[in-house]
């Protein structure tokens, strides 16, 4: 029998407060694991809240726990219904009563003070609350309930703004660094950023120590998973390497419960690709999925909009995540929020084979790593690095073009798989990372790559052009044009008021944006030149007024490359993007700006792609192999450009036209959803699928 992290593909969490043990109607519950058809459930079990009979009697109590052994009540309930259980921890904060009994075991800050968080005390990572008492409270947790694994919230203690200075830190810096702690967060100091490296490190052993310890005590599929944000980009600080932590896991617990602001539904089709591909293809990544309002405000109690909730799970459940519906409370207040899902849950359940065991068949792969984050990005990795991954992405996307997101280490795994590589502002590449992008033009593959890619060393420093550069042919220098950031929306203020002039109009990559000769700008472009095959296609022009009307006019054309595109010798498609429009599409969503990217990939990858999609309005799509067949999994996202939280209704649109590359054979296309065979029309080696109708999603399987 496969273990549980390997057959349980359908999660619910009921997130329990404090009043439940008082509240809560279990029996509901146990009917909605029924008829939603989950398999595991994650439950509150000890750490900053607890929710058992513990021996550690200063462990803090739920409020309305009384004498109740109420982890003990719903892990019993849940095995009877046959399910996995999973106990959540939260274990990075204590009451007052424990640190006076352990006062060695907390955060100081450089003062001496305890560090604290919403009046609670926070427990240093290194010292004995971490490595001595959450051991033994997984001993007792093992030995009383024998859960199937855990899970932890809040595992990776504070971030890189709280430098912890208790005797614990202060001795292990010292002793595995050769130096005292930094003075305080400042990424100038190189002291801070070997500080930074090591808290990473010191994450990752105890990720690593956590499974030692629950393996012993609870045998070998016994594990400790954590969680971890699928967005490498914004971890708020927090110490955690995604790609060391999930290299070599079996299961992955995702707790990214929503769409953010910068970011459309489709996020959540990359985030599941995206842990995969670091970790295992076919590993299972459950997302908890909040089933709650989450919006411009926060309503823990109230039920999501149930589009806003609907269109999230199902483009993480096309990008590979196992289902997990979330709730806060098991009051039942909102009766809304329980039939959000139950018919997504059930359709899975029944469908479990299309959701496993299946190979994207993408061709394009879009960089990322996390060293250009932390260390290029800093405080503003969201923008400097996010918004370019993102941009590059969504514009993908929106384009009907499936793709892989791949860390850069990988991309010598995937070299057979991709033909197309992009490279959005990856600003620190290691050397072996750059030699795997050298290898790949030595190979006649084709690249994408923009703004500072290559330009700067592993302590985020600027170290200027090296060998990828010179086998581009581009010249750059430590000069910079235009403004990052968004700019000031004040027509007084128009130093983000630049365009790009086209300067070869029948370019290909212009085939998005024609009967123009200017694009819209706004953005900040690296300066350099070409004295290679690459030539400058697009060129800057400064800022000049916007207001008034009358003082709207371009003032100088400097003529420095913005965009350049070329072939080499070794007969790659090579486009370099010096203006940053991939960050500026995030910023500021101006249509030329996808466009423009969308332009550059198309000519890029030459026209080859396994799957694309046409469709009236936005359609995510992904595209597996399984066997014998082939699956392509649809999401309408027309009309899901609102406001975070607010998507009230969807929209049915087509006809949507799939086109299959290269597959001239015979076959038929079915959807898993309705049955409904679909019309297919043979175009010398392309299939081309008509939909005359897409509704909220669609699976449709092709049988060779």
């Amino acid at each position: 029998m496969e273990p549980w992290y390997q057959r349980t593909f359908l999660w619910g969490q009921v997130n329990l407060t404090e009043d439940d043990p008082i509240k809560c109607d279990l029996s509901f519950w146990k009917d909605y694991w029924k008829k939603s058809g989950v398999e595991g459930v994650i439950i509150n079990c000890g750490g900053i809240v607890s929710y058992y009979r513990s021996r550690f009697t200063y462990q803090y109590k739920a409020k309305g726990l009384g004498d109740q052994d109420y982890f003990g009540i719903w892990n019993q309930a849940a095995r009877d219904a046959g399910l996995t259980v999973i106990a959540r921890m939260d274990i990075n904060c204590t009451t007052e009563e424990m640190y006076e009994k352990y006062p060695e075991w907390y955060c100081r800050d450089k003062k001496g003070q305890p560090v604290l968080s919403q009046g609670r005390y926070m427990a240093c990572v290194n010292g004995g609350y971490y490595q001595e008492f959450i051991p033994e409270v997984f001993r007792e947790i093992i030995e009383k309930y024998h859960p199937d694994g855990f899970a932890d919230n809040s595992w990776s203690g504070p971030g890189n703004k709280t430098i912890c200075y208790c005797e614990s830190c202060r001795k292990m810096f010292y002793e595995e660094e050769g130096c005292e702690l930094p003075e305080k967060p400042d990424w100038e100091d190189p002291v801070y950023r070997k500080w930074i490296r090591w808290s990473y490190d010191t994450r990752v052993r105890n990720w690593k120590f956590f499974n030692k310890v629950t393996s012993e005590y609870g045998g070998e599929d016994c594990k400790w998973f954590g969680m971890l944000n699928a967005d490498p980009f914004s971890t708020g600080g927090r110490f955690y390497d995604i790609k060391r932590l999930v290299k070599d896991a079996p299961f992955i617990f995702c707790d990214h419960q929503s769409r953010d602001h910068s970011s459309g539904f489709e996020q959540n089709s990359l985030n599941g690709a995206l842990l995969r591909f670091a970790s295992q293809e076919n590993v299972i990544v459950a997302e908890s999925m909040a089933h709650y309002y989450k919006g411009e405000r926060t309503f823990r109690l109230s039920g999501g909009e149930a589009q806003e909730v609907r269109k999230w799970m199902m483009t993480g459940m096309a990008g590979g995540l196992a289902p997990w519906f979330h709730f806060v409370g098991g009051g039942t207040g909102d009766h809304r929020k329980f039939s959000i899902s139950r018919d997504l849950f059930r359709f899975a359940g029944e469908n479990k084979t299309y959701f496993r065991n299946r190979t994207n068949i993408a061709n394009v792969g879009v960089v990322w790593n996390q060293e250009s984050a932390i260390y290029y990005g800093r405080e503003e990795a969201a923008e400097k690095s996010g918004a370019c991954f993102k941009g590059m992405t969504e514009s993908l996307s929106r384009a009907g073009i499936p793709f892989l997101p791949i860390h850069a280490d990988d991309i010598g795994n995937y070299a057979d798989r991709l033909s197309l590589l992009i490279l959005p502002n990856i600003a620190i590449l290691s050397e072996s990372q750059e030699k795997s992008v050298r290898k790949w033009l030595a190979d006649g593959k084709d690249l994408i790559l923009t703004s500072d890619t290559a330009l700067y060393d592993t302590d985020g420093e600027w170290k200027g052009a090296g060998e990828l550069h010179r086998d581009l042919g581009i010249a750059v220098c430590g000069k910079a044009e235009g403004i990052s950031g968004k700019g000031e929306d004040n027509w007084l203020v128009h130093e983000g008021h630049t365009y790009l002039e086209i300067a070869c109009p029948g370019h290909p990559v212009f085939h998005k944006t024609p009967d123009t000769e200017l694009l819209p700008f706004g953005g900040r472009m690296r300066v350099c030149t070409s004295h290679g095959r690459l030539e400058p296609i697009c060129t800057y022009i400064p800022a000049f007024p916007i207001y008034p009307p009358e003082f709207s006019w371009i003032r100088e054309k400097s003529g420095e490359g913005a965009v350049y595109a070329g072939v080499l010798e070794s007969g790659s498609r090579v486009v370099y993007f010096a203006a940053d429009i991939d960050r500026c599409y995030t910023a500021y969503h101006v249509p030329d700006h996808r466009r423009l990217l969308e332009g550059a990939v198309r000519w890029a990858g030459g026209g080859s792609f396994p799957v694309t999609v046409q469709a009236p309005a936005h359609v995510n799509c992904n595209a597996y192999r399984q066997e014998e067949q082939y699956l392509i999994h649809l999401v309408n996202l027309a009309g899901c450009s609102v406001p975070l939280g607010t998507l009230e209704e969807n929209l049915p649109i087509g006809p949507v036209r799939v086109t299959l590359q290269g597959f001239g054979k015979e076959a038929e296309a079915v959807s898993c959803i309705s049955g409904e065979h679909y019309e297919v029309i043979q175009e010398i080696e392309d299939m081309i699928i008509l939909i005359p109708r897409l509704e909220e999603q669609d699976i449709i399987r092709i049988k060779e």
